[in-house]
């Protein structure tokens, strides 16, 4: 049975909650819906990128090739332009054979040699003519396709400005709300500690009794008679990320958004080996397994890392804005910041990240980055 007095400290412990949370509002809290919502808009975003990104480079691509037809074209028209004007200035120096000239040859071989030769002076003209005008009109058609093909790569370039511009809109409202639900979740913390520690400090009492017989009979559980809990002062730290079961941790820690880009066209022949995670430049980016990091610097890839991991697996990642730690790391230890170095210089922050099954060659990360980011 619940002694009186001990009925009364616990109402007195509750009415402290009570009046602890009352001067404490609740904080405006991002709902699961709104996060999930705001995760979906990204990722298709991420995706519009990747799409704009693919047509950018087939357009750059066909271009390229147009430009490489028109220098051809133009250097055979250049050619043939040539041989006209020197049969031209032959024809104009040695004349046509007019029919004085033939009356004046005694011999009739000579008549008949010089009417062959301009009837080949005529024909080898004709035929360069010809081909001229068959060239100029192969040029005139390969710039007309090369134009046309500019322009369209001009409209893929601005299309790719946008969602760029569409990536980072929803990258910043999905970090608006992660933040939100963050600051919630560490205000009801906080306000739970401050009722806990009131309800504690309630409870106890403010001095010892005079008589002995005083002492509560009905101590709780586990309490020796006449003793009082000692007060705690709760400890809080940031928590490091959680390490799955499979050892693997999403290498991105913070806002993220990706797609399936995977063996998309880069342009020149070359394609995407990897997926390409968005997201606020400086996040950090962590090692998703431990294992052994080395650092590079590349025109192609900026700051990058290799990660051999522990699990037999190599992992790239390109285009860090800064590096952090190398050699012997655990999962889950920081090796840089997301940026846009190397040839991504320019574009939205993100994260290049490959996966070499075994340290060889290339696999599709999507499915894996899907299970554990």
């Amino acid at each position: 049975m619940v002694s009186p007095r001990r009925r009364g400290a616990t109402r007195t412990g509750i009415a402290v909650l009570l009046l602890v949370l009352a001067a404490h509002p609740r904080p405006a809290v991002a709902q699961t819906g709104d996060l999930e919502a705001a995760q979906r808009r990204a990722n298709r975003a991420a995706d519009e990128l990747a799409k704009a990104v693919e047509e950018t480079a087939r357009a750059g691509d066909t271009v390229a090739h147009l430009e490489i037809r028109v220098a051809r074209v133009e250097a055979r028209v250049e050619a043939v332009r040539d041989q006209v004007r020197q049969l031209a200035v032959r024809q104009y120096v040695q004349g046509t054979v007019r029919i004085t000239r033939l009356l004046r040859m005694a011999d009739a071989n000579q008549v008949v040699r010089a009417q062959q030769y301009a009837s080949v002076m005529a024909e080898t003209s004709t035929d360069a003519l010809e081909q001229y005008r068959a060239d100029k009109e192969d040029l005139r058609l390969e710039v007309t396709a090369l134009e046309r093909e500019q322009k369209a790569r001009a409209a893929t370039v601005e299309t790719l400005r946008r969602r760029q511009a569409d990536a980072v809109k929803e990258l910043d409202r999905l970090t608006v709300l992660e933040a939100q639900a963050r600051a919630a979740r560490e205000e009801q913390a906080r306000r739970a500690e401050a009722a806990a520690a009131a309800a504690t400090a309630t409870s106890a009492p403010t001095s010892a009794p005079a008589n002995p017989a005083a002492v509560d009979p009905d101590p709780a559980d586990g309490a020796e008679p006449g003793s009082t809990a000692p007060a705690t002062t709760p400890t809080t730290r940031a928590s490091a990320p959680a390490v799955t079961p499979a050892g693997w941790i999403c290498p991105v820690q913070g806002p993220r958004a990706f797609s399936n880009d995977y063996g998309a066209p880069r342009g020149g022949g070359s394609s995407h080996m990897g997926n390409d995670i968005l997201s606020p430049k400086g996040t950090p980016v962590v090692a998703n397994v431990g294992g052994v990091v080395t650092q590079r610097n590349g025109a192609v890839s900026g700051l990058a890392y290799f990660l051999a991991g522990d699990d037999g697996n190599r992992y790239f990642g390109a285009h860090l804005d800064s590096f952090g730690a190398s050699g012997r790391v655990s999962a889950g230890t920081q090796i840089g910041t997301v940026g846009n170095t190397g040839d991504a210089s320019g574009g939205p922050p993100h994260l290049h990240f490959e996966i070499h099954p075994g340290g060889g060659g290339y696999t599709n990360p999507y499915s894996t980055l899907r299970q554990y980011c």
